[in-house]
């Protein structure tokens, strides 16, 4: 699952930015814009984009890994987020986080940060 446009979910505090080019209004160069939610580009947007995820995943009934916060856990079945032990429950899980975020299904993972991953769900056995 890829979420698109992930960091623009994020929601910022105090970030004010210089009217972009092609939009300053003449003669009120001196205004700035307050930005509601994160943008591309601002050091921050990857944490505030963090934030939103953890809290809907959260919500859903997940807990964040203490050796890993990258790894969230059911805290019902056991699963991992990424891997699930049944196809229900991985579609319900994808169908909950589409509610939340504009989503987009990748398919069957084969490749992660340039990792192969290669799976058997007969032997549910997963190699990277």
């Amino acid at each position: 699952m890829d979420v698109t446009a992930a960091f623009l979910n994020g929601k910022l505090d105090e970030v004010y930015m210089k009217q972009p080019e092609g939009f300053v209004i003449q003669g009120k160069e001196e205004l700035v814009c307050k930005l509601k939610h994160s943008i591309y580009g601002l050091k921050q947007s990857p944490r505030c984009w963090n934030a939103v995820l953890d809290q809907q995943l959260r919500e859903m009934g997940f807990s964040q890994s203490t050796s890993d916060p990258c790894i969230y856990t059911s805290t019902l079945e056991g699963e991992f987020f990424i891997v699930g032990r049944s196809d229900e429950r991985m579609s319900s899980i994808k169908e909950a986080v589409s509610e939340k975020f504009k989503m987009k299904d990748l398919g069957e993972m084969n490749h992660f940060l340039g990792v192969k991953v290669v799976q058997d769900p007969k032997e549910e056995i997963i190699w990277i």
